[in-house]
């Protein structure tokens, strides 16, 4: 492994930050254990330690993406959720389950179409969207009436709507939330998710984070694991 550099930039004379600089070293460790993991899986036998190398950058890369890989893979989130909102919007009265699931396949496509965005990116934020949608439609179950913005994400934009509507929209929600649910799991989430605002616990030392915007879920800043659940 690298070492890691000076606190100074070279011929600067300026201190880097000291969290980015901590950040840096926790990637590079956990890119270093992951490459051992791999050669160690194999018995140290045949491979390429370099291909090790880059193959496990390629995977903490997901886990902790740089700053701007996380504005771009935050711009695609967003773009989506608000495509996916829109379509929600011009439902009309026949509501289904394939409202809810061309909804989000025509947001995705429009994703895709725009360019931009890699299929990584695309890819995450529709895995993120899903997921969100699903813990909504998990909460709200048949009350839809007594919904809020909290509760029921994306589904909000209904909020006006007559309460026969209301009742199609339960309907259609609660089918595609069982179909969803067989390939999708709300509650956990893991280190480089992008996720909406809320309270997320540690899966393994109860540690809670804090998102106060939508973004990117961290390491656990106490044992350094990498899944929650989400608690609000």
């Amino acid at each position: 492994m690298a070492r890691p550099k000076s606190t100074r930039e070279s011929g600067t004379g300026k201190a880097k930050n000291p969290r980015e600089q901590s950040s840096q070293e926790e990637r590079q460790r956990m890119i270093a254990e992951a490459a051992y993991y791999r050669a160690m899986m194999r018995g140290f036998q045949n491979g390429n330690p370099i291909d090790d190398w880059l193959a496990a950058e390629r995977e903490i890369n997901r886990l902790l993406p740089s700053p701007e890989q996380q504005k771009r893979e935050l711009a695609a989130y967003q773009k989506l959720r608000a495509d996916v909102q829109k379509l929600l919007a011009d439902a009309k009265d026949t509501l289904s389950a394939d409202t809810i699931r061309q909804a989000i396949d025509e947001a995705r496509e429009r994703l895709r179409q725009a360019g931009g965005h890699t299929i990584e990116a695309v890819d995450k934020a529709i895995a993120s969207v899903e997921k969100e949608m699903l813990s909504a439609g998990q909460r709200m179950g048949a009350r839809l009436e007594n919904f809020s913005e909290r509760t029921a994400d994306v589904f909000y934009i209904w909020r006006d709507r007559s309460s026969q509507f209301l009742g199609r929209a339960a309907a259609a929600i609660g089918d595609w939330v069982r179909q969803a649910s067989a390939r999708l799991a709300p509650q956990t989430y893991r280190t480089g998710d992008i996720a909406a605002e809320g309270a997320f616990e540690c899966s393994a030392c109860g540690e809670r984070v804090q998102l106060e915007m939508p973004g990117h879920l961290p390491l656990c800043p106490n044992c350094h694991k990498t899944e929650f659940r989400r608690v609000t």
